[in-house]
């Protein structure tokens, strides 16, 4: 059976049921997303409402948020129907159907709360293309990529089928279309099989165009009656319409009850499989699992079957919808009041939909070191006892807020905050605590025992955790890995690894994808020189499973010195099932290497000619396809096996451009000319930017991106200047100062500079 693999990432997608239809896109994503409404609530079930994604007749989906930056799609029942005992068993089927397809083949439901006098079903937000408007902007889909989204669609009915739930309405724009394989959403009417609670005799529920014979008639919808659906959903895949054709109901479903499907177009080597699935007699059909082998032979990626011009379109739409801006509609004149009380619960600027650590794509993979707050200034005892953190110094000048911090020993790298909905989690040598981005105020006490080797974050935005290391004592201790979740309130919890000593100040923590932490572990005694190196040491790249403390797999390191200040890694970035890393040898030479992060395998490396390691230490720019080096001429290449997909030559001869800016292309700084963007896929010049001040910008550090407005750098003048990200026209300048500049495009909006002793934040335009 062909399934999309399993380490992917589970780009976020909407749930809506039949009566909440999505608007029609018409390649714009941004339409997905319209105002709340004067008298939407501000938050349901501890989840804050951003936006709406659907109305009608039974209810309303909005976007919503925790307050740990989870987004995920939350869909109501109207108030007025929820007394309805049949509309309430229906919601409820709904849930268990959500529940059952799961993550893999669906939008995994994280809470729902049917009997609430507002029933509610909270899924995550899958985003990626309705199969309908896949088949509109690509015309007919090639045979190889039908191939590939039947079989996969075939394991997600045969997963229904197991629990005994038929689905019932399957049909293009119940189907999304992402890299890494097809979800089927909308369970509006799906059931256990042989339940009649929802049903009367002679009456048909679905869509038409892709209903069974038997559906047709109001008859009882078997498996084998989602077999044929499917049937349908691949002939209209292949040749651009459905295997009956279009037209009033009732034509459509006599031509499905008694005449033969139109086929014309379809792929030859489809026809035989595909019209033994639109048999009229169910029994004739083939079962999901034959099916999917008659499809696909499960190699490759799901990926790798889709055409360019659909990837590229994925991809666009992944980026734009972050770029919604959090709006509510201002209440009739006659209900002022109303709208003022709403108006204080719900956020009321602008921000992109940030999801945990994956609001910071774009930024360092490998960040900083050991934090310790300055023990000068804001200091004091709290009422219940516990230290208070400093007090940050009052918003004045160009920044927002401003606190003071202190890097003891030797710096792992530059400190990376990772973002959360309104904080930034911060590690330090107290802990691990909270800041909030708006305030800079510090409230929680510290979530962990120890001190911190490193702070990373998931970068599978489902999972949505933040990892650290600790050093638990200057004696040899197990290595000790704390997870910290910030869906609601925060929860650590904590593993060990008996094998490997906490208390090696090198451990090194790179990376975590879909709860697998990458990271660098020793074994042997503490030495007390440098980064306590020994020769004697043994150390290994390894991935662990952050639930169990299984280790996945360990690759062996080459040993350091005693004298040694330099760590294994500068950087490193876990992507769906690769783990990219930038490796320092003893003797300072530094590699760009690929690894299979199920196995750990290395794929190929690269030496990256970095004369000066230190200055790349922590940018690494990756998606998932592409590595864009931070050193050298802008290069594009291939995650699978390193082969350069195109270059981009500076606009002067001998001119450099600086390590490189992700978010919907590609953004670099351009020496002597300003900052530069690239259509991340092909290379291609979107633009340049046109501001004769723009020339003194910074080339080593990457320019850090907005929702609409980028943020570049001048070390000259001390300048942060904006241009926008549509066209590189200049807008705002401020006076800044800091090391690395890091956006954070959620609610609210801030770009955060780290210094040598000291974190600030500066307000977007």
């Amino acid at each position: 059976m062909y399934v999309p693999n399993d380490i992917w990432v589970n780009m976020l997608s909407s749930h809506l049921a039949t009566e909440l239809r999505l608007p029609d896109l018409d390649q714009d994503p941004m339409t997905m997303l319209a105002p709340l409404t004067h008298d939407d609530p501000g938050e349901i079930g501890g989840f804050r409402l951003l936006a709406r994604l659907g109305h009608g007749g039974m209810g309303t989906v909005y976007l919503a948020r925790t307050i740990g930056g989870r987004t995920v799609a939350l869909k109501t029942m109207h108030a007025s129907i929820a007394d309805d005992p049949a509309a309430r068993t229906r919601f409820h089927l709904e849930t268990d159907a959500a529940r059952v397809i799961g993550g893999h083949h669906g939008a995994v439901v994280v809470d729902a709360d049917p009997q609430a006098s507002t029933p509610w079903l909270a899924t995550e937000y899958v985003l990626g293309q309705p199969l309908d408007d896949a088949v509109e902007l690509c015309g007919p889909l090639p045979e190889a990529t039908v191939r590939a989204l039947g079989a996969a669609l075939a394991g997600a009915l045969s997963q229904l089928h197991a629990s005994e739930v038929v689905h019932r309405d399957l049909k293009p724009s119940n189907i999304m279309v992402t890299a890494y394989g097809p979800k089927i959403i909308d369970f509006g009417i799906a059931r256990a099989a042989g339940d009649d609670r929802l049903t009367r005799t002679g009456t048909a529920a679905g869509t038409p165009a892709y209903m069974s014979p038997e559906q047709a008639t109001g008859q009882e919808h078997p498996p084998a009656g989602d077999v044929f659906a499917l049937a349908g959903v691949l002939v209209y895949a292949a040749t651009g319409r459905p295997p009956f054709g279009t037209g009033q109901a009732a034509d459509l479903l006599y031509r499905v009850r008694y005449t033969d499907p139109d086929l014309t177009g379809l792929p030859a080597a489809l026809v035989p499989v595909l019209t033994r699935c639109l048999a009229k007699n169910p029994a004739e059909r083939p079962t999901t699992h034959s099916l999917a082998t008659h499809l696909h032979d499960g190699h490759g990626h799901f990926a790798d079957h889709l055409p360019v011009g659909l990837l590229a379109d994925i991809a666009r739409r992944a980026t734009a919808v972050w770029q919604h801006q959090p709006q509510r509609l201002p209440a009739p004149p006659d209900d002022t009041e109303q709208v003022t009380a709403v108006g204080r619960r719900a956020y009321s600027r602008r921000g992109l939909l940030a999801i945990g650590g994956a609001s910071l794509a774009g930024a360092a993979a490998l960040g900083g070191g050991v934090w310790a707050w300055a023990n000068a200034g804001g200091t004091g005892d709290r009422a219940d006892g516990k230290n208070k953190s400093p007090a940050p110094v009052a918003a004045k000048g160009d920044w927002l807020w401003e606190l003071p911090l202190r890097l003891e020993g030797v710096s792992l790298a530059p400190p990376l905050p990772l973002k959360f909905g309104p904080i930034l989690a911060i590690a330090d040598d107290d802990g691990l605590r909270t800041i909030d981005i708006s305030t800079g105020s510090v409230d929680n006490p510290s979530l962990l025992k120890g001190h911190a080797h490193r702070c990373v974050d998931d970068q599978d935005i489902a999972t949505a955790r933040v990892y650290s290391s600790e050093v638990l004592s200057s004696r040899n201790h197990p290595l000790s890995i704390s997870s910290i979740a910030f869906s609601r309130e925060p929860k650590v919890e904590a593993i060990e690894l008996k094998d490997y000593n906490g208390a090696l100040p090198a451990t090194q923590l790179l990376s975590a994808y879909a709860n697998v932490v990458f990271l660098v572990a020793g074994q042997g005694e503490r030495s007390r020189t440098e980064l306590g190196y020994d020769e004697a040491q043994k150390w290994h790249l390894l991935a662990v499973d952050a639930r169990t403390a299984k280790v996945l797999w360990r690759q062996a390191l080459p040993s350091r010195p005693g004298t040694s200040t330099r760590l294994h890694f500068l950087a490193a970035r876990a992507v769906k099932d690769h783990l990219v890393v930038v490796q320092e040898l003893p003797d300072g030479r530094a590699f760009l290497a690929v690894h299979d992060s199920r196995r750990g395998r290395e794929l190929w490396r690269q030496e990256l000619g970095a004369p000066e390691p230190e200055a790349i230490r922590g940018l690494l720019e990756v998606n998932d396809f592409y590595v864009y080096p931070p050193v050298g001429r802008l290069r594009a290449l291939r995650l699978k096996d390193g082969k350069e997909a195109w270059s981009f030559g500076p606009g002067r001869a001998q001119a450099r451009t600086g390590p490189p800016a992700y978010r919907d292309s590609l953004l670099v700084v351009e020496e002597g000319i300003g900052v530069v963007s690239l259509d991340w896929v092909t290379g291609e010049l979107l633009w340049r930017t046109a501001d004769l001040n723009a020339t003194d910008l910074d080339v080593t550090l990457p320019p850090a991106p907005g929702s609409r407005s980028l943020y570049a750098y001048s070390r000259e003048s001390g300048l942060l200047r904006s241009f926008s990200t549509d066209t590189g026209q200049a807008s705002t300048t401020r006076k800044a100062r800091g090391d690395r500049f890091h956006g954070f495009h959620g609610i609210p909006e801030a770009i955060v500079a780290i210094g040598e002793d000291y974190i600030a934040a500066y307000p977007y335009d």
